[in-house]
C-alpha cells in the first residue's frame, strides 16, 4: 500500500527541504509536492492568509489544500510513495487526510525552536512571511505557532532545532511508525 506523508510545521521550520530527502528515502517510485506551488499559482486575485482572513483568502487556502490533497492520491493510485510539504494547521490536517482512500497516512509536524525559524527566516531575507501577524518577527512567529496547537495530537512531532535535514529524516524513517495518522 503506497504512502503519503504530509510534512507541516512553520514557515522557514525545513518542510520543503526534508520533504523531498524523505520522498528519496521510501522509494522507489515516491514524489513531492511543496503545497507553495498552488499557492504562487494564483496571479491574479490571490489573497494571503493573515490572522483576520478573508472569505477569498480561505476560500484560496482550501482550493490549495485540495488540489495537494488531489496530487498525492494521483501519485498513490499509480503506486508511488507520495510526501507533500505544506503548512497545514487545525482542522485542516484532518480534511486533508479525509480526501485520501486506500493509502497508508503518515503525519509529520516539524516545530523547531522560535528563535530556530527567527534565524531562518532572517536567513532568507527577512520577516515577509511572518508581517502580518505580530509587530516583531518573534512575535509573528509564536503568533502563527499557535496554530500548531489546533491540530490533532496525532503522527509525529519533532523538535528539528539544531537538525540537519538528513538528520531530520533519519529520525522520521526510524520512527515512521509513531507517524502514523
Amino acid at each position: 500500500m503506497p504512502k503519503v506523508v504530509l510534512v507541516t510545521g512553520m514557515q522557514a521550520a525545513g518542510k520543503s527541504t526534508v520533504a523531498p530527502l524523505l520522498a528519496a528515502r521510501l522509494g522507489p517510485p515516491a514524489a513531492t509536492l511543496d503545497g507553495d506551488v498552488f499557492y504562487r499559482g494564483v496571479v491574479a486575485g490571490a489573497e494571503i492568509m493573515t490572522p483576520e482572513p478573508s472569505a477569498e483568502a480561505v476560500r484560496q487556502l482550501e482550493l490549495r489544500y485540495d488540489a495537494s490533497a488531489l496530487v498525492a492520491q494521483h501519485y498513490a493510485d499509480a503506486g508511488f510513495d507520495f510526501v507533500c510539504s505544506d503548512i497545514i494547521l487545525g482542522e485542516h490536517v484532518e480534511r486533508w487526510f479525509d480526501r485520501l482512500h486506500a493509502v497508508a497516512t503518515y503525519l509529520v509536524v516539524l516545530i523547531p525552536s522560535v528563535e530556530s525559524i527567527v534565524e531562518r527566516e532572517i536567513g532568507r531575507g527577512g520577516n515577509n512571511s511572518y508581517r502580518d501577524w505580530g509587530p516583531s518577527l518573534e512575535d509573528g512567529v509564536r503568533a502563527l505557532q499557535a496554530g500548531l496547537e489546533e491540530i490533532p495530537r496525532r503522527g509525529l512531532w519533532l523538535d528539528t532545532t539544531g537538525q540537519t535535514p538528513e538528520q531530520t529524516v533519519d529520525v522520521i524513517v526510524a520512527d515512521l511508525e509513531k507517524a502514523r495518522w
